[in-house]
């Protein structure tokens, strides 16, 4: 006896072409008027229809989408929306959202036919946008924290004097040290730890008042170490911090790496992307010669969650960290490694299945260049220079960083304050601003100092919103 075979394919392929019409209809119309979609706090009767038992039997396709369009959408931070400038997080395209449609509509993956090849020319392509050296290769992974991780395994393993992969961190014969500034980005940390470094490996190192390490201070950190026996082995530079934008002096610091051997890792998360501007390309002058570079496509580059790149210098080291076991016949000798295994995806990052998300990278620079990116940083970083000003004519306003890129940080002050009491009025300002879009603006806290904070990475943000930010918003919370 054969029971009824079961399928995730429709009964009726009618009904399914008119129920994906309904949806993409509803959110290329959800993007169209994304600009007047209010924030709304969740509600009970939505976390009421949302919050069930495991269903033995489902509801039915059409169900389910009704209960996401009525109970979530509305719901939802509207980080997409023009005037959200809280966190580097980029807001989408119409096209890229097609893209992820139809990649995950044909369900491909990463092994073989044209993926291959388009994997190879979109590293190419990242490349030439970064100018980093041709002769080195890179994966995609999932994000600037995935993108640190495997840039940071990499330097790990070529720089532990040992073989890493057979004896593992147990088997090292110097405690290895690595140095960031104290305005990193606490992914790094958390890599560190991942890899069995141990945070106490990881020197912070003091940054002067533009946010950038103190040079000095890292060479002194790097002497005492050697002094104690320790093997330091890795700097890592800033291409754009996420408090307030700054970057490291990246040339001064791949000299440093060179003369005392140390592997130069750059994080440049969001900022790299400068490199795409013809006006502000020279802050991330240096960024070429790092070893090792995670940049991120999901925040300035505007393309879907989640998508991200690691670029390394050395494509036998970073071969050779992922590929499986310390002993394979095919990595015994470099030599014997051909192109393709070297730019081989499944070799390069920790996870095995992949799907393409360099197919989205090649779709979308594919369909607006190059140039169309270079225009949007260029307006992101002028919008927040044009912010910067609106700020200085305010009386009781004050810019408390220096405006590198596209981050601005300020506050709210005026005489008779005291620090206390000036952080307990932006906290309040900061609230106000959250009930009318959450995490419209955000805030931070740099040497001791709270203060508030705007980064643009929004390609829908115009200069009158920014207007409006001040003129109507920020005037409302008093």
């Amino acid at each position: 006896m054969y029971y009824k075979e079961e399928t995730f394919d429709p009964e009726n392929w009618d009904e399914m072409s008119l129920l994906g019409h309904r949806m993409l209809d509803d959110t290329l119309e959800y993007l169209k008027t994304i600009r007047e979609q209010p924030y709304i706090p969740i509600s009970e009767e939505a976390k009421n229809a949302i919050t069930i038992e495991l269903p033995n039997k489902g509801d039915g396709e059409v169900e389910v989408y009704n209960l996401f369009k009525e109970y979530i959408v509305p719901y939802s931070v509207k980080w997409i929306k023009p005037d959200f400038w809280g966190f580097v997080i980029g807001t989408g395209s119409p096209f890229g959202m097609l893209t992820d449609m139809i990649i995950s509509g044909t369900n491909s993956s990463a092994g073989a036919g044209p993926m291959v090849f388009i994997n190879k020319l979109t590293i190419d392509w990242v490349k030439e946008l970064l100018e980093y050296p041709e002769e080195g290769g890179g994966v995609f992974v999932s994000g600037g924290s995935e993108a640190n991780f495997t840039g940071l395994a990499v330097a790990r393993n070529t720089k532990a004097e040992v073989d890493l992969k057979a004896v593992g961190m147990q088997g090292v014969p110097r405690k290895m040290t690595l140095y960031c500034s104290d305005e990193t980005h606490h992914c790094l940390e958390r890599s560190v730890e991942l890899l069995g470094l141990g945070n106490d490996s990881l020197r912070w190192i003091k940054t002067d008042n533009s946010g950038r390490i103190v040079i000095d201070a890292l060479k002194y950190s790097i002497m005492e170490d050697r002094k104690e026996g320790l093997n330091p082995f890795c700097v890592i530079g800033n291409a754009g911090t996420v408090n307030s934008g700054a970057f490291d002096d990246l040339n001064c610091l791949a000299d440093l790496c060179e003369k005392e051997g140390l592997w130069f890792h750059v994080d440049g998360a969001f900022g790299a992307w400068v490199k795409l501007s013809d006006t502000y390309k020279h802050l991330a002058d240096g960024l070429e010669r790092a070893d090792s570079l995670a940049v991120d496509f999901h925040k300035w580059m505007n393309m879907p969650f989640t998508l991200a790149c690691t670029l390394v210098r050395n494509r036998e080291a970073h071969f050779h960290t992922f590929v499986y076991g310390h002993t394979a016949e095919y990595a015994r000798g470099v030599l014997e490694l051909s192109d393709d295994m070297l730019r081989n995806p499944h070799h390069l990052s920790l996870a095995l299945s992949k799907p393409v998300p360099w197919l989205k990278v090649y779709m979308l620079l594919r369909a607006y260049g190059k140039d169309k990116y270079s225009k949007l940083v260029d307006q992101n970083i002028d919008q927040i220079h044009y912010l910067a000003e609106l700020i200085e004519k305010e009386p009781n306003l004050e810019i408390t960083a220096p405006v590198a890129s596209n981050i601005v940080c300020f506050r709210y002050i005026y005489d008779g304050l005291t620090e206390v009491d000036v952080e307990k009025l932006n906290r309040m300002i900061l609230s106000e601003l959250w009930k009318i879009n959450l995490w419209m603006i955000s805030d931070t806290t740099i040497k001791g100092k709270y203060m508030l904070r705007a980064c643009n990475v929004n390609h829908r943000t115009k200069y009158t919103d920014f207007d409006v930010l001040l003129k109507q918003w920020f005037r409302k919370c008093f």
